[in-house]
């Protein structure tokens, strides 16, 4: 867990890059190697034995000696790099790829235009890259007002309408703030599959939400949520104590009107799931939403995503290929 100077430091580390600064700092596997020591140890090497902070550089400069204890540590360990046997520079390419690009990069492109050695592998660390943005939206709660609905994926694509068959059912939620006109503007997003839309449900994913948190001035960080008039939001809002503010859908078109921000994310991850990837599996689904929703929700940020991703995959820990097949045993992989 990073302490407040070291996310200070991090942020203060953000730069805006192009491509062409891209192409032009991260050439070789050494610069890649540079950069990422730099991002992990943002204000200075620690020890992770005994947090020293004096060492000694191996000559191919992934490897520190701690001088004061000899604990010796890799660059990439404790990150999603740890043991990899793909280049840093490839990797660096992904990280680019998968953080500018609006709708994603599938595996098939990501295999080939990398060259990287099989198709498992390039699913791989893009897997890896997807846990490391989950990991970091995990630390933001939602606030205020937050507008849901709910959206059935099924293997051929999206639809809406409840009782689907067959379909993974998925919460989208979406904060919003009043600007000083009184326009309403989105704040953070997420997205989660679930086993169904019930108010037991729906109260599990509002608590991972924030509701029930308090701000300093110990007042509810989450005060109401905006859905349709369905019961198992009205049951969820009353149990946790939130207002609840109820459109009426005459009709499914009304849907993007009257809950417009869940809507343009719910119709971004169709497109991209969809069009990117040619559809994907229930079991990995989520981790696509999740890749959707960080992008979504650094929109401001566009061109400091790269060094923000960087961030991430420095403070998130790996994941195998063995813990991600294993988790469920249907579906595809990409």
């Amino acid at each position: 867990m990073l302490c407040g100077e070291e996310v200070l430091a991090m942020a203060k580390s953000y730069k805006e890059r192009s491509l062409l600064d891209f192409q032009k700092e991260f050439f070789t596997d050494e610069a890649c190697a540079k950069h990422l020591s730099e991002q992990r140890w943002a204000l200075g090497f620690k020890c992770p034995a005994g947090g020293h902070a004096k060492f000694w550089r191996r000559a191919n400069r992934r490897l520190l000696d701690c001088k004061a204890c000899r604990h010796q540590t890799s660059i990439t360990s404790g990150t999603i790099f740890h043991k990899t046997r793909t280049s840093l520079l490839k990797w660096y390419w992904l990280l680019y790829l998968m953080a500018m690009n609006k709708v994603g990069v599938s595996v098939a492109e990501i295999h080939r235009i990398l060259e990287i050695g099989s198709y498992q592998t390039a699913w791989l660390m893009a897997h890896k890259i997807r846990k490391a943005m989950r990991d970091r939206d995990a630390r933001y709660l939602l606030a205020g007002l937050v507008e849901m609905d709910e959206s059935f994926f099924g293997s051929k694509g999206i639809t809406r309408g409840r009782g689907s068959e067959n379909k993974a059912t998925v919460l989208c939620a979406v904060s919003l703030y009043t600007d000083r006109k009184g326009k309403e503007h989105p704040g953070f997003a997420r997205m989660a599959v679930v086993s169904d839309a019930s108010a037991a449900t729906i109260k599990d994913f509002l608590e991972k939400l924030g509701c029930g948190r308090e701000t300093e001035e110990g007042c509810q960080l989450m005060e109401a949520i905006r859905s349709d008039r369905w019961r198992s939001y009205d049951r969820a809002a009353k149990d946790k104590g939130l207002e609840h503010c109820k459109v009426v859908l005459r009709k499914p078109e009304d849907a993007g009107k009257l809950l417009p921000w869940v809507h343009r994310l719910i119709s971004n991850a169709k497109s991209v799931i969809r069009g990117t990837h040619r559809g994907v599996s229930n079991k990995h689904l989520e981790s696509y939403l999740n890749e959707i929703c960080y992008r979504f929700n650094r929109r401001f940020w566009e061109r400091e995503l790269f060094d923000r991703l960087v961030q991430a995959c420095v403070s998130a820990k790996t994941i195998t290929y063995a813990k991600l097949v294993t988790r469920h045993q249907d579906g595809k992989e990409d």
